[in-house]
Order: structure tokens, then sequence, then C-alpha cells
């Protein structure tokens, strides 16, 4: 997770929705807790435990300037990543519900 974020605040089409909403140092709590929670989503995701409550796509499309073309930067970005850090089969399985998820976020942002 803290490299995927790492290269995302990094990218200058979607690191400002995440130092926005974050701040730009990643040792501060805010974003060490934001870590923590999605690797405890991802993790329960991944083992398909509904563990998670919290509302995925909305705390995404409440950003009035996220579009459709951020989630496929995120999705790859997030998929580089995983290749990078995962076997072939534990990066297939994320990369596979990351297309899932961002799917989702795109069809909710495109009807606001």
């Amino acid at each position: 997770m803290t490299l995927f974020y790492e290269r995302a605040v990094e990218d200058k089409e979607i690191g400002p929705f995440f130092t926005h909403e974050l701040g730009d140092d990643m040792q501060e709590e805010d974003w060490v807790e934001h870590i923590e929670l999605l690797a405890d989503f991802w993790l329960a995701k991944l083992n398909g435990e509904d563990t998670y409550y919290g509302n995925f796509v909305g705390a995404h499309v409440k950003l009035p300037t996220i579009k459709p073309h951020h989630f496929t930067i995120w999705l790859e970005l997030f998929s580089k990543t995983a290749d990078e850090i995962y076997t072939p089969e534990v990066a297939e399985r994320f990369k596979k519900k990351g297309i899932t998820f961002s799917k989702q976020f795109m069809n909710t942002t495109k009807k606001i």
C-alpha cells in the first residue's frame, strides 16, 4: 500500500486528490491511518471477508472534480505496483479486484 500511495501522490493527475485530503507528509497520522485502513480493506476483500463496513465508493465520489479517467490512472499505478510486489497469482487477484472497484467508481462518477 505504501509504495502505491507514494507513486499516486507523485502523479500529477491523481496526486492532488490525495494531498488535498490527507496532506503531503505520508508519515502524518492521517496517512498512516488511511494506509492501515486500506490494507485491512484489501486483505478482507481478497479473502472474501465481509468485515469492511465503510462506504468506499462514497468516500471517493464526494470529490467533485474526480473523473473516470482518474480511476484509470489509479488502476494503472495499482496494477504496476501489485506486479512488482506480489507473486503473479496474488498480483492478479489484486488487479481483478482493482478493476472491479474502478468500474464501480467510474460508473458512479459518470452519474455525478
